[in-house]
């Protein structure tokens, strides 16, 4: 089977350029997404994108999904609200490493889980997105990318955020920044509920976090803790039933942070991640069929850095982690997991700069799995950088695609852990006059991909997973944008994907092989007097096996001592197209709303 082409056109591609030729650091806790050795101009060698919290002050979005489905080659699959896959570069749900503050935040139960994060969206500092491989790095499920979560850690003030909109949507927000001595604290909360695009597809979600940095020892102690709630219709979402779903998320976290300009350094980081899972397939008879899950993630690691010489950075650590799982349908199980890396960067922001790096993982039941990686970029000109990097990539099967079975879905135990290998080249150019032009070609080769399918013939038998002996994936990424005069900005980007599998004859693919094959769209914002700004997105896409639609987002907002009003409009054309479960995706919606913010009116 061979998957024609894939065209994505972003209103964020000016961040993610910019971004790259300043080599920004991907996180405020130097746990680069790019490198850990917290190398500047280590970060030049990969394709990033950062999307600040002011970017998603402008979008007309209300949810993490809403904000990322308009970032390059990151396929957002929302089932509502309440529940959505991501992935990035044509991988499926599976293949990609959500992050938040450097933390593992990526599901061991299922990749469906990846983005229930508890982080209100108005405590989001920045999102850091790395397009390609860093297992190398970060180990398992970063075969795609990285979606890298960067909560705010400031002194702010107070915050307060309202809307409502259609189909009874209601949300609102609070957080409260504040110095505490020498300490900063941070604590916040978020509450969204509505009845739905859909009948069965009301959610009700709420979210809270409290963070503390506290200076010693030459660096700062970072501790969080959150929880989120979502108690959602799910209807048409995994099989053909009413169902309804009830989840929990609780995190927790304690680290170290030493001051970016020490010359070595050492941050040890323990965490526990929980998250419960209430399913009942009838939603009117739920003793019919019902799965109950709790899986806990806890454990550590510690990160050396070592700044050896003017142009060479080190690093190296290890983690040790345990999956744990209680499950009446899946069964109670134990996974201990263990992982270590070294890495270097060498060269200079502006010339040349080269990493190598290379990390081992040993899972209880598959074994060791080894991930090298190398990355160079050179400047041949002032305002010209070329860049290329090879890696390997693996992930294991999750739990669900282990064990699972209801009518619709059914796992096998027997499924082996897919590896890629992936390589690139890319080239960006700032010519000037607010312009700049990027562009990336990939190739990634995957073995034993792991995917839900079910033969052509037979549309009424459950979905079951399998590993697909091999698949190929390539695909060209470009980017151009251009901030002008008066507050006026445009940008735009593509990506274009092939995927070639001989194993997929005779096979519907429900997630892995089944990715967005065509989406083009445009990004415009005027800003007036510096106080009303207008933006507006389109794009025309079409998935796999599904029609091209047309949909064209729109904010408003006027800001005035503090307070900003919004107006959004969602799918204004009222394209009607089938979301990732194949039924109706939200149709036109719109939202009015009001923030506050005592440091902005100051």
């Amino acid at each position: 089977m061979r998957v024609r082409s894939l065209l994505v056109l972003s209103s964020l591609a000016p961040a993610a350029l910019a971004a790259q030729e300043r080599a920004v650091p991907l996180d405020t806790v130097r746990v680069s997404a790019a490198s850990r050795t917290a190398s500047e101009a280590a970060a030049a060698t990969r394709g990033i994108e950062v999307v600040t919290a002011e970017q998603i002050r402008a979008l007309p979005a209300r949810t993490l999904a809403d904000v990322l489905e308009w970032a390059l080659a990151v396929d957002v699959m929302p089932r509502s609200p309440a529940l959505a896959d991501v992935s990035v570069r044509g991988g499926s749900f599976e293949q990609v490493l959500v992050m938040v503050d450097g933390v593992r935040a990526s599901d061991a139960q299922t990749g469906h889980f990846d983005l229930n994060l508890a982080v209100p969206l108005d405590q989001v500092e920045r999102i850091e997105i790395v397009r390609g491989p860093a297992s190398a790095l970060f180990g398992a499920d970063a075969v795609g990318g990285v979606i890298h979560v960067v909560t705010r850690r400031d002194a702010g003030g107070p915050r307060a955020r309202a809307q409502a909109g259609t189909w009874n949507t209601r949300a609102v927000s609070a957080s409260y920044a504040a110095r505490l001595g020498a300490a900063r604290a941070d604590l916040g909360g978020e509450w969204q509920r509505s009845d739905g695009h859909r009948p069965g597809t009301d959610y009700d979600v709420a979210s809270g976090r409290l963070a503390l940095t506290v200076p010693a020892g030459g660096g700062t102690v970072n501790a969080d803790v959150a929880h989120a709630a979502r108690d959602f219709g799910a209807e048409g979402f995994y099989g053909p039933f009413p169902s309804y779903e009830e989840t929990r998320t609780t995190t927790a976290t304690l680290a170290f942070r030493a001051l970016s300009s020490a010359r070595l350094a050492v941050e040890p980081t323990l965490s526990v991640r929980r998250h419960a899972d209430d399913y009942v397939l009838r939603r009117d008879d739920p003793e019919f069929y019902r799965n109950q899950h709790t899986n806990l993630r806890w454990g550590g690691e510690v990160m050396a850095r070592w700044h050896a010489a003017p142009r060479l950075r080190l690093a190296g650590g290890a983690e040790w982690f345990s999956d744990e799982l209680e499950s009446a349908r899946l069964g109670d199980r134990a996974e201990p997991r263990a992982g270590a890396l070294l890495e270097a960067a060498a060269g200079t922001l502006g010339r040349a700069t080269a990493t190598a790096g290379v990390r081992a993982d040993w899972h209880e039941r598959y074994g060791t799995e080894w991930s090298p990686s190398v990355a160079a970029a050179w400047w041949p000109a002032p305002g010209v950088r070329l860049r290329a990097s090879a890696a390997r990539a693996f992930r294991a099967p999750t739990w669900t695609e282990r064990y699972y079975q209801d009518p619709a879905n059914v796992g096998d135990p027997d499924l082996q852990p897919e590896r890629s290998w992936s390589a690139e080249a890319g080239a960006s150019a700032f010519p000037g006059h607010g312009v700049r032009l990027g562009i990336a070609a990939f190739v990634r080769d995957a073995d034993q991909l792991i995917d839900w399918a079910r033969p052509d013939d037979a549309p009424a038998e459950p979905w079951r997973t399998r590993n697909v002996e091999e698949a190929r994936f390539r695909g060209i990424e470009a980017e151009a944008g251009w901030s002008g005069p008066l507050g006026l900005a445009w940008s735009a980007t593509g990506a274009w994907l092939s995927v070639a599998t001989e194993e997929a004859d005779g096979f519907t693919s429900k997630s892995a092989l089944r990715p967005v094959v065509e989406n083009v769209a445009l990004s415009l914002r005027r800003t007036f007097a510096e106080r009303l700004t207008l933006t507006l997105l389109g794009r025309r896409a079409r998935r796999t096996g599904d029609d091209a639609y047309v949909r064209l987002d729109a904010r408003a907002a006027y800001d005035i001592r503090g307070v900003r009003v919004f107006a959004d409009v969602q799918n204004a054309t009222g394209a009607e197209y089938l979301d990732i479960t194949r039924l109706a995706a939200p149709g036109r919606a719109f939202t009015v709303g009001l923030e506050w913010s005592a440091s902005r009116g100051r």
